[in-house]
Formats: C-alpha cells, sequence, structure tokens
C-alpha cells in the first residue's frame, strides 16, 4: 500500500518528466504532432472525395467516418500519452532492461506503463479533440467514450506484451498490431460478415475503439457496455502481466 501511495504522488511528477523529455528536441516534437495531423486531415480528404462519389457505404456517411476516426485516434493518442510504456514492455523483457526498473520500491505495472510519452499519440489526440470539437458532439459522452476505448486498447496491447515475458519474442508484432487495430477502426463496421465482426470484438477489439464508442456518443448509450469491455481487457492484460512476470523473475518457480 505504501508502494502505491508513492506511486500515485510520483505519476504526475512522471509525466512531467516524460514530457520534458520529448520537449527537448522540440522542433521534432511539435513536427510529429503536426505530421499526424497534416496525415489525418489528407485521408480525411481522400474519403470525403470518395463519398462525394458514394454518399453512403451501407448506412455509413462521410460524419460517421469523420466521428469514428475522431475515436479511434483520440482513444490510442490518450494510450500513448499517459501509459505509452506499455508499447515498450517487450522490448524492456526482451532485451533484459526490465530488471533494473523491477528494483524500483514502486508498483512496477503502473510504472512502467508511465515510462514513455510519444508526441505523434499527443498529436493523434490534439487532432480528435479539434475535430470533436469541429462535430460539436456532447463532451460528456466523448470523454467517456475515449477513456473507455483507451482502456480497451490498453489491455489488449498489455496482454499482448506480457508474452515477452515466457520468453516469447513480440517486440517486432506490436507495430503490425497497432497498424492493425487502426486500419479495422477506421473502416465501416457493416462491411465485415459476422464472422469478422465477432472477431473484431474479442481478439482484435477494433470495433471498441472507433464504431462503438462514435455510436455511444451520437446515441449517449453503450457507455457502461464500452466501460465495463474497457475494465475486463485491462484485468486480463494485467493477470497476464503478473502471471508473467512471477514466471520471469523465477524460471524455475
Amino acid at each position: 500500500m505504501e508502494a502505491w501511495s508513492r506511486w500515485f504522488r510520483a505519476w504526475p511528477l512522471l509525466l512531467r518528466g516524460r514530457f520534458l523529455e520529448a520537449w527537448q528536441d522540440s522542433t521534432g516534437f511539435w513536427a510529429s504532432i503536426l505530421a499526424r495531423g497534416i496525415n489525418n486531415s489528407l485521408w480525411l480528404l481522400v474519403f470525403y472525395l470518395f463519398f462525394l462519389r458514394f454518399p453512403e457505404v451501407r448506412g455509413f456517411r462521410f460524419e460517421d467516418l469523420v466521428l469514428t476516426w475522431a475515436m479511434a485516434f483520440g482513444a490510442l493518442g490518450l494510450l500513448q500519452v499517459l501509459w505509452g510504456g506499455v508499447l515498450g514492455l517487450a522490448r524492456l523483457a526482451e532485451t533484459g532492461e526490465l530488471e533494473v526498473h523491477l528494483a524500483l520500491p514502486v508498483p512496477p505495472l503502473p510504472y512502467l506503463l508511465s515510462l514513455r510519452l510519444q508526441p505523434t499519440g499527443l498529436g493523434d489526440l490534439l487532432w480528435s479533440m479539434g475535430t470533436l470539437v469541429f462535430l460539436g458532439v456532447n463532451w460528456l459522452y466523448a470523454l467517456c467514450a475515449l477513456i473507455g476505448a483507451s482502456l480497451v486498447a490498453l489491455g489488449f496491447f498489455l496482454a499482448l506484451a506480457s508474452l515477452s515475458l515466457w520468453g516469447l519474442r513480440v517486440q517486432s508484432l506490436l507495430p503490425v498490431a497497432y497498424a492493425g487495430l487502426v486500419q479495422f477502426a477506421t473502416w465501416p463496421p457493416n462491411v465485415y460478415k459476422p464472422t469478422i465482426k465477432a472477431l473484431l470484438l474479442s481478439l482484435i477489439p477494433a470495433f471498441w475503439l472507433g464504431p462503438l464508442p462514435a455510436r455511444a456518443v451520437l446515441e449517449g448509450s453503450g457507455l457502461l457496455t464500452l466501460w465495463a469491455s474497457g475494465l475486463g481487457f485491462l484485468a486480463l492484460g494485467s493477470v497476464g502481466f503478473w502471471v508473467g512476470l512471477r514466471r520471469y523473475v523465477a524460471p524455475g518457480g
């Protein structure tokens, strides 16, 4: 309990330290943020031209696409800003650097998750917030949906990264998994067959990042389900981490 208390007091300072670390190259910092905003906006422009030709794709309009993108990139951006360390956790385990961090008198999981702040994630988050302002959505619904979706992403990547604690080399798979989530989370959900939809709600939880949060923002319902799923994925990832950590520190135990 004392270790958790120390961590909660230190967490704001840790986040500030990660921000200042990223800010050391201020030009690169702002370039990364600007690049994400331009990249996302250019892709939306491409789809805008597409929807001019085909105004509706199985009930999915351009406005639906914009909101879905804003939620997906906002959730993943929030993940990278607050808990970006999850994307480097597998590398620490695979290189042996994890043992250095385990010696610190703080709870290992939240500390490890806070080790990294990605400027590109901040770019996605700021772009998402700007887009939500432009759309004029209910901010309470949007904020709740973003946090719930971010918890889903955190649990998914934590479960995947925890496989490295069992000796599997998964760090090279994380960028592929990230790109896959983005791809499936930002595409019209009605184009998928039921079996694919079931997969995108479970093993590859892309629907929890884009389409379902967008629907929750529009309808004001489904937020509890989204949060329950987020906490469920987070619990699954946390159990995977702690079980794997026991094996990592005591392989013969």
